[in-house]
């Protein structure tokens, strides 16, 4: 019977290591898409590339493969969305650096440095579980804190401001740390609202390529961040950050 069980988990494990949940692409499609790129017809394995994602089916190579057809292209918007659909995918530092490369290049907005997008990567993935450590620690410190107040007849200085720095750096991860949401700006024209209305007054006008940080929407208007302030854009002249 243990022999049994043994063996059903193994081969749960390499089904598991050898079909990753992100790479649920149809063989076939992929293989002809695949050829069409190897034989440089890079238009017709893009539509194919792109009819396999919209059916939620990708593998990091794919998105890779299709930044390069977007930047050879000339358009820089959807590369660097597909590039940044390929990080999120595969967790490759190289591809920040491309997308850092190609934001200072194109004097684009909204892009950190490798090193502080890697960091904020990792705070993301650990967000529940730092929360919790966190949490603990004030409730450690807390129970320390009232222990401390009976059995002294002295104030614990210290032990409050050590309650107080915690219950800060709790309250900056819950803020801070929580995913980002991110989009980036398809079309060469984008204009960028005072308000969630087509009547409100227009702040900018960029081009493709940037990166926003959505704040809010309101109806088919996002709230965003641009050079420190709140503005909105239309849902659809952007592309959302996600897998």
């Amino acid at each position: 019977m243990q022999k049994a069980v043994c063996k059903i988990l193994f081969v749960l494990f390499i089904v598991c290591v050898s079909s990753p949940a992100h790479a649920n692409v149809s063989s076939k499609a992929l293989a002809k898409a695949d050829s069409l790129f190897a034989l440089k017809q890079y238009t017709q394995a893009y539509d194919m590339y792109h009819a396999l994602r919209a059916e939620g089916a990708y593998s990091p190579a794919m998105l890779l493969k299709m930044a390069f057809i977007q930047e050879g292209l000339g358009h820089l918007g959807e590369s660097l969305y597909y590039l940044n659909l390929y990080y999120l995918a595969s967790d490759d530092p190289q591809a920040l650096k491309k997308m850092e490369d190609l934001a200072a290049k194109n004097n684009l907005l909204g892009y950190e440095s490798s090193e502080t997008r890697r960091f904020f990567a990792w705070l993301q993935e650990q967000y529940i579980p730092l929360a919790v450590a966190l949490a603990a620690l004030n409730l450690v410190a807390l129970a320390w804190l009232v222990y401390w107040r009976r059995k002294s007849t002295s104030r614990p200085m210290y032990s409050g401001f050590l309650v107080l720095l915690l219950a800060a750096v709790l309250y900056l991860h819950v803020y801070f740390g929580k995913e980002v949401r991110r989009v980036i700006v398809a079309e060469p024209q984008t204009y960028l609202m005072s308000g969630p209305s087509a009547g409100a007054s227009v702040v900018d006008i960029i081009g493709e390529g940037h990166q926003l940080r959505i704040k809010g929407q309101e109806d088919v208007w996002l709230r965003v961040e641009w050079k420190n302030r709140e503005v909105y854009v239309r849902e659809f002249l952007v592309r959302p950050v996600r897998l």
